[in-house]
């Protein structure tokens, strides 16, 4: 029994240390900003339940353009609502955040979205894992916004850069 307890205990030091190294003890920055331009995104559209079939093949899709050089730029998504407050139905644009419209030939099936410039913004950044910023990144945006007394429009823009911090920006109404 003994044993027992100090295997678990092991384990639990273990899982805590990989949890701390992902960046799981760490706090979002979080701040209201302007952004300065545009943000373009080359990907594809989704209207559907967040645990549909589709909308994790979107995510893997983007990692594999962007593995296979097919596009250059950082994983990124805008989400026009909020899963949590639609019902689980989330309406969704997945795909690279990259400098132009111009610059680069889309793969088959994309298409380009963007997120106007000079708009008023939260914006939290965090350097975790993207496994684990998101929930952190949304529930530090909506605190920030009821303590500041912010009302907070249903878009929001992910990017998921391969070094530096997750972030997430959230009009102001």
């Amino acid at each position: 029994m003994r044993w027992f307890w100090l295997i678990g205990f092991a384990l639990a030091l273990i899982l805590a240390g990989v949890y701390a190294y992902l960046g799981g003890f760490r706090q979002p920055e979080v701040a209201v900003i302007t952004t300065a331009k545009p943000i373009f995104l080359a990907g594809r559209y989704y209207n559907g339940p967040v645990r549909g079939d589709e909308f994790g093949t979107l995510f893997r899709q983007a990692q594999q353009v962007k593995a296979n050089n097919h596009l250059q730029g950082t994983l990124g998504n805008i989400y026009y609502n909020d899963p949590e407050a639609a019902g689980d139905t989330v309406k969704a644009f997945i795909g690279l955040i990259v400098a132009d419209t111009v610059s680069q030939n889309l793969p088959p099936g994309y298409h380009y979205s963007t997120f106007s410039g000079g708009q008023r913004v939260v914006q939290a950044r965090l350097k975790a894992s993207y496994m684990l910023a998101p929930g952190k990144l949304y529930s530090g945006i909506k605190d920030f916004a009821k303590q500041q007394k912010l009302g907070l429009g249903q878009v929001y823009v992910e990017q998921f850069p391969d070094t530096g911090p997750v972030e997430v920006l959230a009009v102001v109404k």
